[in-house]
């Protein structure tokens, strides 16, 4: 395996860990009580999965900080959450960072834990199957950058 082709699948354990951070914040708050990891997890999940929708380039700084910057964070996105999946994460985020204290958000953070464990998932399958990539995902995957 080459350097490049392991930088490039590296991508997928960052998803994956990334993932990981935001599904344990959430069953930290679920399970315990405890919130202190959620807003800063939440708040960088809610800006990573926006950045894909919108059609302006980021810039470089910013970049860095979040997920689904690079090829390998989109094709996953893709391959595990339709765009409704993606618009109702980020409807449940933000109710959850609106109340965190509410009853109510605790189904909905389950719901969230359920929608990160198949990214990380489907991340952590990429990493050790990789596969070449149909030209529908390819040209959607374009637009989407």
């Amino acid at each position: 395996m080459s350097p490049m082709d392991l930088q490039d699948r590296a991508q997928y354990l960052s998803l994956a860990l990334f993932s990981q951070k935001v599904v344990s914040a959430l069953m930290e708050y679920v399970d315990e009580d405890k919130n202190d990891k959620l807003r800063p997890s939440l708040n960088e999940a809610l800006a990573s999965l926006r950045s894909t929708q919108t059609k302006r380039a980021l810039p470089r700084s910013q970049r860095g900080a979040l997920a689904f910057t690079s090829y390998e964070h989109l094709r996953t996105l893709d391959e595990v959450w339709s765009s409704k999946d993606r618009a109702n994460a980020i409807r449940m985020m933000q109710a959850i960072l609106r109340a965190p204290r509410s009853r109510k958000t605790k189904p909905v953070a389950n719901n969230l834990i359920d929608l990160f464990s198949k990214l990380q998932d489907q991340a952590l399958w990429n990493f050790e199957q990789p596969k070449p990539v149909s030209q529908k995902v390819m040209q959607r995957l374009c637009q989407m950058a």
